[in-house]
């Protein structure tokens, strides 16, 4: 039996992680070796391909109508050295392009163009069928805002994640009249996600977090930085500055509605009493929507996103309580996913981002 050959060369990438794609590679016909052709692979998602040219001319041009919190915060993360600690070393460190073009596409739509839901982004960036898109979003789907971000797995969504953080919570610090948040709920679909996450932002024995390890926070900064990070048992108490926190989402579901169904099921870990679960989440629930404003980050949001789903109505029961109290409510929804497709195997209409596959 012959042995498999192996194109080592279709193997080594066409640029650095932090380079901005120049080149991509395509099938070949008749069993060649794939071809490298020149430019960025297109994507698929209308408004993630319609975005990278407006955001890529606004990040060329230093970033025309940003804050100066913004500002200060896009040069200190990508146009300056950084170092950081790996086994008792300082070896150097640089955001990959797609997590920086990711939060600069954040910041673009939000704050600079003041795109906030769905029919403005689709009706602008939505391509040649861009107004038909736009006329066919679903009010429901567009009462806050929500962006989606195409990532592929090991290209770092937490680091993305922990970069719109620090921005929102900079921006409600320091720029007034600013409609950012200081409080935020990231969210895992299972347990198994839920520990990973745990590591990233609170890890075991108070060893350091994201926001230690990587250069987010500018030196003089520092000291401004005041952040809780509140695991999904952990609800009760009070916490000065910021709040972060972190839950499986099944934590935020209404126990009142749900507790009459299954008594346990299993949520990708070790099968536990339903109606007790729920009962521990109504004072997380609380404690969430007693603030003014909140930012959802959505992990594997492709276990999460359909429209009649439990998790969509549990976000919704947050948004709307929170704004029937302050007005406010979420000032956006991040939804990260390889595959951001709902149960029917449609793209999200959010999405605004598409990172790039070496």
């Amino acid at each position: 039996m012959n042995e498999p050959v192996v194109n080592l060369a279709a193997l080594e990438p066409l640029f650095a992680p932090h380079e901005e794609p120049n080149q991509h590679r395509a099938r070949a016909q008749g069993g060649q070796p794939a071809q490298v052709k020149k430019g960025r692979r297109p994507s698929k998602i209308a408004v993630a391909q319609t975005l990278r040219s407006n955001v890529k001319a606004w990040r060329e041009t230093d970033y025309p109508g940003a804050s100066d919190t913004t500002r200060e915060l896009l040069h200190h993360w990508f146009e300056r050295d950084h170092l950081i600690e790996v086994g008792g070393q300082q070896i150097p460190f640089r955001y990959y392009f797609c997590q920086r073009e990711a939060i600069e596409t954040l910041i673009y739509l939000h704050e600079v163009r003041g795109i906030r839901s769905l029919t403005p982004l689709m009706a602008e960036f939505g391509g040649p069928s861009a107004e038909t898109a736009a006329l066919g979003v679903n009010p429901d789907d567009d009462r806050w805002a929500k962006y989606a971000f195409k990532l592929a797995t090991g290209s770092g969504k937490t680091k993305v994640m922990s970069l719109a953080i620090v921005w929102s919570y900079f921006h409600a610090l320091r720029e007034s009249d600013s409609p950012m948040a200081k409080h935020f709920v990231v969210v895992a679909p299972n347990l198994t996600v839920f520990e990973r996450l745990k590591t990233d932002f609170k890890p075991a024995e108070g060893g350091q977090d994201i926001f230690d390890k990587d250069p987010l926070i500018p030196v003089a900064w520092r000291g401004d930085w005041n952040m809780s990070v509140v695991l999904q048992d952990e609800a009760s108490g009070a916490a000065t500055g910021g709040t972060l926190y972190l839950t499986n989402i099944h934590r935020l579901y209404d126990n009142e509605r749900r507790k009459k169904e299954a008594e346990t099921y299993d949520w990708v870990g070790p099968a536990v009493s339903k109606a007790k679960a729920l009962d521990t989440g109504a004072e997380l629930r609380k404690r969430i929507t007693g603030h003014d404003r909140v930012m959802m980050l959505n992990d594997e949001a492709h276990h999460l996103w359909d429209p009649d789903s439990a998790a969509n109505e549990a976000i919704a029961y947050l948004h709307e309580t929170i704004s029937s109290r302050t007005g406010n409510g979420l000032v956006a929804q991040l939804d990260f996913s390889a595959t951001p497709k709902d149960n029917r195997g449609q793209m999200f209409q959010h999405g605004v981002e598409h990172g790039a596959r070496m």
